[in-house]
């Protein structure tokens, strides 16, 4: 019989070794990384608030905010910052098909950045993912992309 440490050693050194080469081969394909080393088209400011979506080409007031009717170009990088006005809310882009294009949290005192560049043109609604509150259910809103 083999020595119990001998092979713990060996089975540890393995699992590390293939999990160091799925990290390195998903990682870098993660939607973090993507579009990492591109300047932007456009920058669209989101303020998520019990129950609306404020969308903006310019920041956003938080003592007033206001948004705009947007519209983006197909097939150029455009970055949302997206952020909360009062609690956790979820920043979820739907295509024409009712299909998830892309998604990230809107948090209080934070700003993520979501970059994204859109193949086709068409209405893309905006749904929070994170269950806010009694009227969760209709805060929504949604762009153009032409």
């Amino acid at each position: 019989m083999a020595n119990p440490l001998k092979k713990r050693f060996w089975f540890l050194l393995i699992l590390f070794v293939v999990l160091a080469i799925f990290a390195s081969v998903t990682i870098p394909k993660s939607p973090y990384y993507l579009f990492a080393d591109e300047t932007p088209a456009k920058t669209i400011h989101v303020a998520a608030m019990q129950f609306a979506f404020f969308l903006s080409e310019h920041a956003i007031d938080p003592k007033n905010p206001t948004g705009e009717a947007i519209e983006l170009p197909t097939n150029e990088l455009v970055e949302f910052r997206v952020t909360s006005l009062d609690v956790n809310h979820g920043f979820a882009i739907y295509n024409a098909a009712n299909r998830l294009v892309t998604q990230t949290q809107a948090m209080p005192g934070y700003v993520n950045r979501l970059r994204y560049k859109f193949k086709e043109p068409g209405t893309y609604n905006i749904f929070c993912l994170e269950y806010c509150g009694m009227a969760h259910q209709i805060m929504r809103s949604s762009f153009v992309v032409k």
